[in-house]
C-alpha cells in the first residue's frame, strides 16, 4: 500500500500537469527576482543621476571661498603689553603755595597674566608708593622739561623694588603718565 501511494505520487510528480505547474512557479520566481534587480539598478542609477548634477552645481559656483578657522581660547600672548592703571589721578600739594601737581598714573607688564593680577591685587600699597614720591617733589622738579620722563623712571624703579619684596621678580616693565599738570 506505502508502495502504491509512492507511485501515485512520482506519476503525478513527473507528469505533463506537474511540469506545467514546476514551469509556472520557475517564471513566477524569475520574475520577482527579476523585479528586484531592475528596481535596485533604477535606484542606482537615479542617485547617479542626482550625484552629477550635484557635481555639476558645485562646478558652476566655483571652489569655497576659505573661511576662517577661529583659534582656541588661548590668553593673551606673553609678548603682549597688559596695561593696569593705578586708580584715579594723583593730587599732591606742591610745596610753594596755592601750586598742586595732578598726575594718572597706568604700568604695563608684560609678564603674563599672573603678573597682570598680581599687579591688579596690589594696586593700594602700589598707590601709596606712588602717592609718596609724588609728594616728595618740589615746584622746580614739577615743571622741568623731563620731569614726566624721571618721575616715570622713579616710580618704575619703586615700584619693582616693591614687587621684588612681595614676589621676588620685577613685575612694571613700564610706567606711563596718562594726565601730568601743574596748577
Amino acid at each position: 500500500m506505502v508502495q502504491t501511494i509512492l507511485a501515485k505520487l512520482k506519476a503525478a510528480l513527473t507528469g505533463p500537469f506537474a511540469i506545467a505547474i514546476g514551469m509556472l512557479l520557475l517564471v513566477a520566481v524569475g520574475g520577482g527576482i527579476g523585479y528586484l534587480v531592475a528596481n535596485q539598478m533604477i535606484k542606482a542609477e537615479e542617485v547617479k543621476k542626482a550625484e552629477l548634477k550635484a557635481a555639476e552645481e558645485a562646478a558652476k559656483r566655483g571652489p569655497p571661498k576659505p573661511q576662517r578657522v577661529p583659534l582656541g581660547e588661548t590668553g593673551p600672548s606673553p609678548f603682549e603689553p597688559l596695561y593696569i592703571t593705578l586708580g584715579d589721578e594723583f593730587i599732591s600739594n606742591l610745596p610753594q603755595k596755592g601750586r598742586a601737581l595732578i598726575v594718572e598714573i597706568g604700568i604695563v607688564t608684560m609678564k603674563g597674566e599672573k603678573a597682570e593680577k598680581t599687579l591688579s591685587d596690589d594696586r593700594i600699597p602700589l598707590r601709596a608708593h606712588t602717592m609718596a614720591i609724588i609728594s616728595e617733589m618740589t615746584v622746580a622738579q614739577a615743571t622741568a622739561e623731563d620731569a614726566q620722563d624721571k618721575l616715570a623712571e622713579r616710580l618704575q624703579k619703586a615700584l619693582n623694588a616693591e614687587m621684588r619684596k612681595k614676589t621676588g621678580a620685577d613685575l612694571v616693565d613700564k610706567v606711563f603718565i596718562k594726565r601730568y599738570y601743574v596748577q
